[in-house]
This record gives structure tokens, sequence and C-alpha cells, in this order.
């Protein structure tokens, strides 16, 4: 694989694209060049649309380009949002006095600042959501949100089912869904929220904890039967007990044959976190280091920025680790060790059934797929 100047991890522009494509009835206009469009349009797989600004837009102004896209899509959704991109940043351009003198005080048209100089993909995300001024207090009052879902994560589609399963479990019902699935501005959010992805959180309502890892899964059950009160405990009683077992009696054994792993994680920070904590806890591995894509957050394990190729590369060669979790990047960086994906982008295979990485599925799913990843790299060649 050739060596890659650029960053591993997406800017703010498709961060914001992440977020607002996975609202229904949502059209996003991203207002720049083909290239700012072609990375949110082919990593999201969904239908976004472009204004591609040539040097003419730059010189002239953008308006123009942005009014004919706009115009072209009348019809096909009930709100539009135009992420603004580095080329209308830099010139100055006021688009939301475009748009409003084109088709009056619209509020159907969302108008977002989203340049690639302006953040990380996380921080445009929760710009995204918070553009949309969404409030909570509609839900019903038996019922809790589900964030921290991105159309650009390969494990969004089965974490939205497994959580929802699991707060039916609870006795409790599906709230709004941030930003994936049935989920539209018009959603009620309900009071209370749990955290598919610790890091991209949404802030509303009452946060009930995170569905990602045993350990933070177990602090939200709590949460969730000390709040509903309905199921007799049969989630922390029986449940995550029964997943718990299953997953230390497959560590047990794998460790009569060989020895704890040494791993390198990549991915965001508070979500290998959470891995790294398992891995530690349930297989004895030992924690080489976490590479975060994000701002590193606070937690157990070090955790230093990597969302370059010279980076990870030097991290890898230096701790030369019997297991990599990560995305393609790290797996053809570093090909000697098992490898499991975790995190975007995962190339090279075909992905159809709705594999979760949270809930007690997604804990149980990552754990196989750990130790048969580890078992395979010691059979001989």
């Amino acid at each position: 694989m050739p060596e890659c100047a650029g960053p591993l991890w997406p800017c703010g522009l498709t961060g914001a694209a992440a977020c607002l494509s996975g609202v229904k009835g949502m059209g996003v206009i991203v207002h720049g060049s083909a290239g700012c469009y072609f990375y949110p349009a082919t990593t999201l797989h969904t239908p976004i649309h472009c204004t591609s600004l040539t040097d003419h837009d730059l010189i002239l102004g953008t308006g123009d380009a942005l009014i004919r896209t706009i115009d072209s899509l009348q019809g096909d959704y009930s709100r539009l949002a135009v992420l603004c991109t580095c080329t209308p940043a830099i010139i100055g351009e006021d688009i939301r006095a475009v748009i409003d003198e084109r088709y009056g005080d619209s509020t159907r048209v969302l108008v977002l600042d989203a340049p690639g100089f302006a953040g990380e993909y996380e921080a445009g995300f929760l710009a995204a959501l918070s553009a949309m001024r969404l409030s909570p207090g509609g839900g019903r009052e038996d019922s809790v949100n589900i964030d921290g879902l991105s159309l650009m994560d390969p494990f969004w589609r089965g974490n939205l089912q497994e959580i929802q399963r699991l707060i039916r479990l609870a006795g409790a019902e599906c709230g709004a869904t941030l930003c994936a699935g049935a989920f539209s501005c018009d959603s009620e959010i309900s009071s209370c929220t749990i955290h598919a992805n610790p890091d991209i959180p949404s802030c509303l309502g009452e946060s009930l904890g995170t569905m990602l890892g045993l350990s933070g899964m177990r602090k939200a059950v709590l949460a969730f039967e000390d709040r509903f009160g309905r199921n007799g405990g049969v989630l922390s009683e029986l449940v995550l007990p029964d997943a718990e077992e299953r997953i230390i009696s497959a560590c047990d054994k794998y460790q009569r044959r060989f020895d704890p792993p040494v791993a390198a994680l990549f991915g965001q920070s508070a979500s290998m976190q959470a891995v790294a904590a398992m891995l530690s806890e349930y297989l004895c591995a030992e924690i080489a280091c976490i590479g975060s894509r994000n701002t590193p957050s606070h937690g157990r394990f070090p955790v230093e920025m990597a969302r370059d190729y010279a980076t990870v590369s030097e991290m890898l060669e230096h701790e030369r680790p019997d297991l990599v979790l990560g995305s393609s990047f790290e797996q053809a960086i570093f090909p000697t060790a098992a490898f499991v994906g975790v995190t975007p982008p995962l190339r090279g295979a075909m992905r159809l059934h709705a594999r979760p990485l949270a809930g007690i599925e997604g804990a149980l799913a990552l754990m196989e797929s750990v130790l048969n990843a580890c078992m395979d790299h010691k059979k001989p060649a």
C-alpha cells in the first residue's frame, strides 16, 4: 500500500453529512467542488448532492450554482441541508441571505458551515445535530432515545437493532434514533438517552450510559432497571451474566492453549477505551497502544492521536503487536498481526448482515472475532 500523506479520518464536512443524511426526508447538498463531495458520497452509501463549484463560481460567486441545485431537488425532500465547504467560507459569502432572497425566509433549508478546516468528523456530526435545534421532552415517559448512530459506521444498523432489543427487554419503548433509521426532524425526543457510540453523544436528555463494552453496559442496564423497573431484572440478573459467562469460558479455553495477545487498537478514543477494557479483563491482553482518530479522551489506557499513515505505521512498527483492531489501513500497514475490523474504512469484504459492535450481541461478536482471529494467526502456515 503506498504511503498516504493525508489524514486517515474524515473532517467535519463528512461528519455533518453523516449526521444529516441519516435524517428521514432530509436532502443533503455539499456546497463545494466535486472533490469535497467525493469522500462523503462514496463513504456514506446514501444519496447526497453537490453544487460542483468551479473556478468561475469562486470568482463570480457561488449563489447561482446553489440555487440551480436546490431548484433541481424541489419536491424530492421535505427539508434540505446545505453544507458550506471551504470555497464559500473563504470568500465569505452569506449563503443564508442567498437562499432567503430566492425563496423567502425559508426554514425548509438548513445552512451549516462545514469547511474542512473547521474541525474533526465528530465536531461536524455534533454541529449538524445541534443545528436541527432538537429538544427533549416530547417523547413518551417510558421511551429511550438511541444516539451515536452514524451512516459512516459499518456497525450502525446492527447497533440500532441490538439496542432496541435490549430497551424492550428492559420494559421500555424506543424513542428517537439519532441519526439513522426512522429518525426525522419531527421525531419526538424522549427525556433520556442511551449511547451506541460514546464519541458522538447528542447531549439530548438524561444520559443512561453507553452500550459499548460490558462494563459500560452493566451501568446502563442498572440505570434502565432503576428508571423503568418492569422487567424483574431480566437484563442484569440473567441476560448480561449469561453473556459474560460465555465470554469468560471462551477466553479461558483460549488461554489454556495460547498466551494472551499484545493488542494495538485504532479508532475513536472513547470507543477504543471500552473495547480495550474488554480485551484486558477477559483475555488478559496487553494493550500496547491506542491510536485515536479523534481528540483523545481520558480513560484507563494511554491514548495518542493517530490520524495519519506515518503515525500509525510508526506505532505499529514500534509495538509490533500480535493483534490489531482498527481499519483496513492498519491491516495493510501491519499484515503480520491478527486483525479485527472495528472502525471504517473496512474494505475487501462483503458486509450484508446487521452485525453490531454495541450491546450484548455486539460484545459477543467482538470477542468471537478476536478469538478466532488470534487462533487463525497461531495456526502454522
